[in-house]
């Protein structure tokens, strides 16, 4: 799906003017956000976050897709991918980053630089380091690659190749806790053998250990994700099977660490087999969040959310939101924990005909507001979100300045 994305950006981009001048990007302006709050929510006993306007971080003629974010107490980081010259056929991955809470940032920085085809980059950040990983086809076959900083993202390591197999590596994720850095993601041999593959770190990316086999209950359309607390490490995944013969192995499923990823527990099933697509993993202490959307070839009714407050020892039965029909078929679908008992979701829906971006606030396993963060003209998509004190920081793909650029928006709790 995602991948589809970043095509489609790289043929728009290979057919691209001089008529694209820096006047149209520079009078660009998203609208005013406005928040609406949920039926149903009387108990809301939360602030709202205030939201800035949206403001184009990328701001170039290039194409600009599959922006993500990461913060740290007042230092903020966006990586994403952009088509480079000549032809603006090839993407390459960069970073900039914030050291005053998002107000401003630097320069960008071109992580990857290099002849192949650089996509689906993750960023992490924890205290002075900042972590980076993408998928790159030099080789010959996509590899997972890794890079990071240990001041603050002024400056970044040599390359380390995580894969280094013949098989394809792809649909990458990357958590950090401590000096702790776990990066997950699916393998897939010229048999479409597909596996679901984990490394970690326990000296800040220093080294990393051996190469984890979590499941083979996959296939290319599955999209693995992690996140860790403490010492807890905890997987999610998709499955979707087209074989109707073998439709009881698919759904969500979810496995857990308790002491570091060095052992993993047995693997659970999340849901019904009905009603779900891409996962997305969230935790704050012994709080577990996972939420669901729709996939390119399966749409769903609503977010599918389940949580856990034992440390992903038991879940909470699922629920789907829906808000009357307004979350329909949500597409990349991202949670981040504010704590152990509020989390925020951010996803791509259909508002009237277009494609939006919109923040979902829950309250335990309640909706309580939702704002259009991108209402706008034009498609908006492939959000990330990152949490830091009392700060809300969002990025997503907007084509409303004319091409594919990233647009931010930073949001403060009242």
């Amino acid at each position: 799906m995602k991948r589809l994305s970043v095509l489609l950006a790289a043929l728009i981009a290979a057919i691209m003017t001089a008529a694209l001048t820096s006047s149209l990007y520079d009078s660009f302006q998203p609208a005013q956000l406005q928040y609406s709050s949920l039926s149903g929510n009387g108990n809301n006993r939360l602030s709202p976050i205030v939201f800035e306007n949206a403001t184009n971080l990328t701001n170039n003629p290039m194409d600009s897709v599959y922006g993500q974010v990461a913060a740290w107490n007042n230092n903020v980081y966006m990586l994403w991918q952009d088509s480079v010259p000549p032809g603006y056929r090839n993407y390459d991955i960069f970073i900039k980053g914030s050291m005053d809470g998002g107000a401003t940032f630097g320069t960008p920085v071109n992580l990857s630089n290099n002849s192949g085809f650089s996509e689906h980059p993750q960023i992490a950040a924890y205290d002075n380091k900042v972590y980076a990983i993408w998928a790159d086809d030099t080789s010959g076959n996509r590899e997972v690659l890794f890079t990071r900083s240990e001041d603050n993202g002024n400056s970044f390591d040599k390359i380390n190749n995580l894969s280094n197999n013949t098989s394809d590596s792809f649909n990458q994720e990357i958590a950090v806790f401590g000096e702790n850095v776990y990066v997950v993601w699916l393998d897939q041999d010229e048999n479409n053998n597909t596996n679901i593959l984990l490394k970690v770190s326990v000296d800040g990316g220093s080294t990393f250990g051996s190469t984890m086999n979590i499941s083979s209950n996959a296939n290319q359309e599955t999209f693995p994700k992690i996140s860790a607390y403490g010492g807890n490490v905890y997987v999610a995944w998709n499955m979707l099977k087209e074989n109707q013969n073998e439709r009881g192995n698919q759904g969500l499923f979810f496995v857990r660490s308790l002491d570091e990823g060095k052992t993993f527990g047995n693997i659970i099933k999340l849901n019904r087999e009905d009603n779900f697509g891409e996962v997305q993993v969230a935790a704050y202490n012994e709080t577990v969040y996972v939420v669901s959307g729709g996939l390119h070839s399966a749409n769903v009714d609503g977010i599918l959310f389940t949580m856990s407050t034992d440390g992903g020892g038991s879940f909470s039965q699922p629920i789907t939101i829906d808000e009357n029909s307004t979350l329909v078929n949500p597409q990349n679908v991202e949670v981040s924990a504010h704590n152990g008992q509020v989390s925020y979701i951010s996803t791509e829906i259909s508002v009237s005909g277009n494609e939006e971006i919109v923040l979902l606030e829950m309250d335990g396993s309640n909706p309580t507001r939702l704002v259009n963060l991108s209402d706008n003209a034009k498609a908006s998509e492939c959000s990330s979100i990152a949490l830091t004190n009392n700060n809300v920081y969002v990025v997503w793909e907007d084509i409303s300045p004319g091409n594919h650029e990233i647009l931010y928006a930073k949001g403060t709790r009242a």
